[in-house]
């Protein structure tokens, strides 16, 4: 049995979303819904879904729908998961999952009460390459890691209504950039910062446009990132330990990664090409579902909960909350 996914918001990443879940094996789009109706009956059609329904409650409340994936603009994350977890829906939300601690804690609670699957979209963490770094840096092969260095910065078009720009959407580039190298640094180190200090650049329309981001872990690694949407930089991350260091290329969505020794000679690479990174988050979400799971292992409600926490700290730092 398939498992049947709703979607609700219908934007660009919501289209490449679609797209790889026709690809999915054990899982189909069974509905979608917007608040403009024509462009739901049109993304329907361009994707095969069997249904457009009236609207986001509608969708929700619909039997055939097993799981919901969300991709509306930030600032309705938290509302709209909330009410999926509360009508029994799994929930696959894009990311960040919730823009405070409290909220991200208030979700995890509420899937563990329910027991409903919820799981924030952070899909780098399902990529093979991902999980080869992590494995090297959890078997010590480069020793113990002390610094990491993640950067996720792009030049976005300017726009003072679109949801990057406009605080009321939740833009900014911490929420939108900012949560790859945070979750790729929790991540690969397998811990919570312990100190958080950043400086951002803020733009005309109030939102973190840049920034740096400092973490100190407790085990005595340090984190060195960088977010922005006014300006690009590589997406290169960086780990290394006292005995070699480790590449991710193009961190997002790595399809190579490489081992190195204390002489900074190549020792290992690893390589897993694929179409669209998304098919393996998808896939384990819905192996998730199947088997009755309410939580991943790989993007465990811990370290959503920690990022969250992260914003708290640098939007406090920044006077923007």
């Amino acid at each position: 049995m398939k498992l049947g996914f709703g979607i609700i918001g219908l934007g660009g990443i919501a289209e490449r979303f679609a797209k790889v879940l026709g690809t999915a094996e054990g899982a189909e789009l069974v509905a979608v819904a917007s608040r403009d109706r024509d462009r739901a009956e049109a993304f329907a059609r361009k994707f095969g879904a069997r249904k457009v329904c009236d609207g986001y409650l509608d969708l929700i409340g619909d039997p055939a729908v097993d799981a919901v994936y969300i991709a509306l603009t930030h600032n309705f994350h938290y509302d709209f998961a909330k009410l999926c977890l509360e009508k029994g829906k799994a929930v696959l939300c894009e990311k960040p999952l919730a823009l405070t601690r409290k909220e991200a804690e208030s979700l995890a609670e509420l899937s563990r009460r329910r027991k409903v699957l919820l799981m924030e979209a952070m899909w780098t963490r399902c990529i093979p390459a991902f999980r080869k770094a992590r494995q090297w840096v959890e078997e010590g092969r480069i020793g113990k890691a002390k610094l990491v260095e993640a950067a996720f910065c792009f030049k976005a078009p300017y726009d003072p209504e679109g949801r990057l720009f406009d605080p009321k959407l939740a833009g900014g580039g911490l929420y939108d950039a900012g949560v790859y190298p945070i979750e790729f640094a929790t991540g690969i180190l397998g811990e919570a910062p312990s100190t958080i200090v950043g400086a951002a650049g803020v733009g005309k329309t109030g939102v973190d446009e840049y920034a740096a981001v400092s973490l100190g872990f407790p085990s005595g690694a340090v984190a060195s990132l960088a977010c922005g949407i006014v300006a690009a930089a590589p997406q290169e991350a960086r780990v290394y330990g006292t005995e070699g260091s480790i590449a991710v290329h193009d961190f997002l969505g790595p399809r190579v990664c490489e081992l190195f020794g204390p002489d900074g000679k190549r020792v290992e690479a690893f390589e897993e090409d694929f179409a669209d990174g998304f098919i393996y988050e998808i896939e384990h979400f819905a192996g998730l579902y199947r088997a009755g799971k309410i939580e991943s292992g790989f993007i465990p409600l811990a370290d959503t909960i920690v990022c969250a926490g992260v914003f708290d700290a640098l939007m406090s730092q920044w006077g923007l909350r």
